[in-house]
């Protein structure tokens, strides 16, 4: 590909993937000709979790690139993987644990560290979100004076480093910093971490593939040889880097790629020009935000505060530091030890005046207000019950009302005396800070036709959309609808989302919480599915356009909400996870109308089988969207609001169906078979055989299991011919299978009582389990199933946390 080609990409004119829906984004060929210049590297992916930076990376190397992933659930697993793989390079894009001198040792491997040069330890962004600004080298006098910064610092970065023995002391082949500011509204340790920290990471590990591409290509001693500046513009990487949003310099040809990128030239033998340490990718500077340091794990002791002297804006940062792992731990309440999460500073006027710091001002949304010394107030959104170790897992992180009500903390009358209505009559956000969750904007234009938008903002926690906040935001909804009259007509709403994420779908932490799983996970996608019939009944009959504007991440439920509208746009930074079967569910929200009505039958089945991340130019590629507009943040949102304005001022513009529903059944009849046909499949999740599919893998979602293995989708070094997850498979969703093997289970589990009760009594000790005495139950042969399908449940199932060290456990 030409760079004119690369600019036609940018541009639109070109798709960035192939129109067909083969699995070659599943299991990319590492098979090139001879000819072939632009030879891939094969690269692996060492992660703890492959979580939203991972995600993101994995989609910008995979247009160049054959990436496969390892979870590092174990020293030996890395050490197989490697050798499975045999890599031209390893990143470690998330990674908690230590990479094995086998493999560090043998294959060149990058470590992506949340922070700049200079800093190092497993708690970067929780110390710099604290107010550390580097002018206080000793970390415990630090904390023990809390010297924290009154505005802490103004740059931030991510640095790729080589992995050696010790943690994040290797050699640095880029680094990109970022402007911060750490009291700005909205900043939590995840929304950083997703946002300009996922950016300079991505930016960062391109410019170091490229440098070693380099230092291989020639591999002559760094004090002779000078490679040319570089500005995170590399050869191979210009369509990507055109979509982060940098220059295109015209001496960069694909053409001219890396023709030894597979060769054994890449070693950890190669040297690092030193430069690579002091200027930044992009502006080519030196680390901007002060001096850095070696920083030992926060511990949650650290983050406690003292509610009747430390200030609003403190108490705030020790929350959001710690938000959303592993939470900020105080006994603010009761003098019960909880982690809390949210953090929001309360700015109403006279809301907290004359009250003892301490005391519950406020409950709205299911969230409450705290008092502090300087007569504001905290919002606590969610809190999470500390595990003793009496408990097998983690607590559910759950809305702070509900979690506060179940341990006795908040009882009716406080709860009646402090309950919030909405801020305004008319949905629009409040002018000062607060916590508020879903808000309206309307927008008017009056040139060259009058035509007036509804831009609906829902900000839910972590994306999740639990029964109650369905309800709020379908509340909200009608009130748009209402403002429709013929004198002031409606032209288009626009679902807005949330900047971090656009929706993730049902609420799982509360679902895990609930007293019955199975009836609150019925009534969660039951409401989530009222807010979508809405969608695609409700504004149509009223000829308004439905728009959805992904802004940030979304997944599952939330993707098939976005694409029941008449036109998706997504912004060119988010990722897009439309599957639901990794957690057992077969899905409801009428995606069985919209996905096959935008990407086919073929399509829509790969949509849901494959359960791969998709990034927006993929999605628009295969019809699932309809436009990418480049930028994040304020940026991303004005383009979205010109994109609007040009789409509903047009002079042709009149209500028009989505081009995805030509030839579909939307009509109220249709739209109520699809939904019945989909919610009887997810009755089957909830109580059938086959719910422990779904069941299972909530539970360990939300109580942060470790998984065993890597599921093979991910790692392509370790499929072999036709060999696939089990849910990958048709068999997945067969409800007889289930049934048999609970049965089976329960026929083991009574033999195994049976013989441990006949050796008691014989005072002989028991015998280890095992499968002899196999009942076949259903009249079936099974040895002829699916082999992943007769594994036995803990060979999927890992133990332990997948963060154990930043929980603490009471006794």
């Amino acid at each position: 590909m030409s760079p004119v080609q690369c600019h036609r990409l940018h541009h639109g004119e070109l798709s960035p993937v192939p129109r067909e829906w083969a699995r070659t984004i599943r299991r990319p060929s590492r098979q090139s000709s001879s000819s072939d210049s632009t030879t891939t590297m094969k690269i692996l992916f060492l992660c703890t979790a492959h979580n939203s930076l991972s995600q993101q990376l994995f989609l910008a190397l995979r247009q160049t690139h054959s990436v496969t992933i390892e979870y590092a659930v174990s020293d030996s697993a890395m050490i197989e993987a490697a050798a499975l793989a045999q890599p031209d390079l390893i990143i470690c894009p998330f990674l908690t644990a230590r990479v094995p001198d086998e493999v560090h040792t043998n294959y060149l491997t990058l470590i992506v560290h949340p922070g700049p040069p200079g800093d190092a330890g497993p708690s970067a962004i929780d110390w710099v979100l604290m107010g550390d600004d580097g002018s206080v080298s000793d970390s415990r006098q630090l904390l023990e004076r809390r010297s924290w910064s009154p505005t802490g610092r103004s740059h931030w970065g991510v640095t790729v480093l080589q992995a050696v023995a010790e943690f994040d002391a290797g050699p640095i082949w880029a680094f990109e910093q970022f402007e911060l500011d750490i009291d700005a509204p909205g900043v939590t340790k995840s929304t950083l971490y997703r946002g300009p920290v996922t950016r300079a990471a991505i930016k960062a590990t391109l410019a170091a593939l490229d440098r070693i591409v380099t230092a291989a290509r020639w591999p002559t001693p760094y004090d002779t040889y000078t490679p040319p500046l570089s500005t995170g513009l590399e050869r191979n990487h210009l369509s990507v880097m055109l979509h982060q949003g940098l220059p295109m310099s015209p001496s960069y040809s694909l053409t001219d790629a890396i023709p030894i990128a597979c060769g054994s030239s890449i070693s950890p033998k190669l040297l690092a020009d030193p430069s690579y340490s002091v200027a930044s990718v992009t502006q080519q500077l030196p680390f901007l935000g002060g001096a850095t340091h070696r920083r030992p794990l926060l511990k949650a002791s650290h983050r406690d505060f003292n509610i009747g002297s430390d200030n609003a804006r403190a108490i705030s940062r020790r929350i959001r530091s710690a938000d959303s792992q592993p939470g900020c731990l105080t006994k603010l309440f009761g003098g019960i030890s909880l982690y809390v999460y949210g953090g929001t500073i309360e700015e109403g006027l006279g809301l907290a005046e004359g009250i003892a710091a301490g005391r519950i001002i406020a409950c709205k949304d299911s969230a409450v207000c705290i008092a502090t010394c300087d007569a504001l107030g905290i919002w606590i959104s969610h809190v999470r019950r500390v595990k003793r170790k009496v408990d097998p897992m983690l607590w559910p992180k759950v809305p702070a009302v509900s979690g506060l009500r179940a341990l006795g903390l908040l009882d009716d009358a406080t709860l009646t005396r402090t309950l919030k209505p909405h801020l305004t009559t008319d949905w629009t956000k409040a002018k000062y800070s607060t916590h508020q969750e879903i808000w309206v904007d309307f927008a008017t234009y009056s040139y060259p036709h009058a035509r007036r938008v509804a831009l609906v903002y829902f900000e839910f926690y972590n994306g999740a959309m639990s029964t109650d906040q369905c309800s709020r935001l379908i509340e909200a909804l009608e009130f748009v609808s209402s403002t429709h009259t013929d004198g002031n007509p409606l032209n288009a709403i626009v679902l807005m989302g949330g900047s971090s994420y656009f929706s993730n779908g049902i609420a799982l932490n509360v679902i895990e919480a609930s007293d019955d799983p199975a009836a609150e996970s019925w009534r969660n996608i039951n409401r989530i599915d009222d807010v979508i019939h809405i969608l695609l009944d409700g504004f149509p009959r009223r000829n308004i356009m439905t728009v959805a504007a992904i802004r940030g991440n979304c997944a599952a439920g939330g993707v098939a909400m976005a694409t029941a509208c008449d036109v998706v746009i997504a912004g060119s930074e988010t990722v897009l996870n439309p599957a639901y079967r990794a957690l057992g569910l077969h899905g409801s929200e009428y995606h069985s109308l919209s996905y096959p009505g935008r990407c086919g039958a073929s399509g829509s089945k790969h949509l849901l089988r494959d359960m791969l991340p998709l990034s927006p130019y993929e999605a628009r590629d295969i019809g699932l969207i309809d436009h990418t507009l480049p930028g994040w943040g304020g940026v991303l949102d004005t383009r979205i609001r010109n994109h609007i304005r040009a789409m509903v001022c047009s002079p042709s513009f009149h209500y028009a169906p989505g081009r995805w529903k030509a030839g579909l059944d939307v009509s109220s009849a249709g739209l109520a078979a699809a939904r019945a046909e989909e919610l009887a499949e997810m009755a089957k999740d909830f109580w059938s055989a086959r719910s422990e599919r779904y069941h299972s893998r909530r539970r360990d979602f939300v109580r942060k299991v470790k998984a065993s293995r890597t599921p093979l989708r991910f790692a392509s070094h370790r499929r072999r011919g036709e060999e696939v997850d089990e849910e990958e498979s048709d068999a997945f969703d067969d409800v007889a299978l289930f049934e048999c093997r609970a049965a089976d289970k329960m026929v083991q589990a009574r033999m195994l009582e049976m013989e441990t009760q006949a050796r008691q009594r014989a005072s002989l000790p028991p015998s280890p389990p095992s499968n002899r005495g196999q009942v076949d139950c259903c009249n079936r042969d099974l040895v002829a199933l699916p082999p992943l399908l007769i594994m036995e449940d803990k060979s999927r199932r890992g133990s332990g946390l997948v963060f154990p060290c930043l929980y603490n456990t009471l006794d």
